[in-house]
C-alpha cells in the first residue's frame, strides 16, 4: 500500500512540476532583451562558422604539406636504396 502511496504522490509531484513550468515559461511574444541576446547568438554563431570553415581549410592545407613532405621522404628513401644497391652494400 505504502508503494502504491509513494508512486501515486511521485505522479502528482511530477505532474504539478510540469504544468508549473509551461504556465511560467509561455510567454505570448518574446521581450526586446530576448531579441537582443537572440541576435547577439546569431553573431556569434556566423563568426563561429567562420573561424570554424576557415580552420578547416587551414587543417586541409597542413595535411596536403604532409602528404607532399612524406611522398619527397619516400621518393629520398627510394632513391638512397639505389643508391646502396649500385654501391653494393
Amino acid at each position: 500500500m505504502t508503494l502504491l502511496n509513494r508512486a501515486a504522490s511521485l505522479t502528482l509531484m511530477i505532474a504539478l512540476i510540469a504544468g508549473l513550468s509551461l504556465m511560467v515559461s509561455c510567454s505570448s511574444s518574446p521581450t526586446e532583451d530576448d531579441m537582443k541576446r537572440l541576435n547577439d547568438l546569431k553573431e556569434e554563431y556566423a563568426a563561429l562558422q567562420k573561424e570554424s570553415s576557415a580552420l578547416s581549410q587551414e587543417k586541409a592545407m597542413l595535411e596536403k604539406e604532409v602528404a607532399d613532405k612524406n611522398a619527397k621522404l619516400a621518393k629520398c628513401n627510394a632513391d638512397q636504396e639505389v643508391v646502396r644497391q649500385r654501391l653494393g652494400k
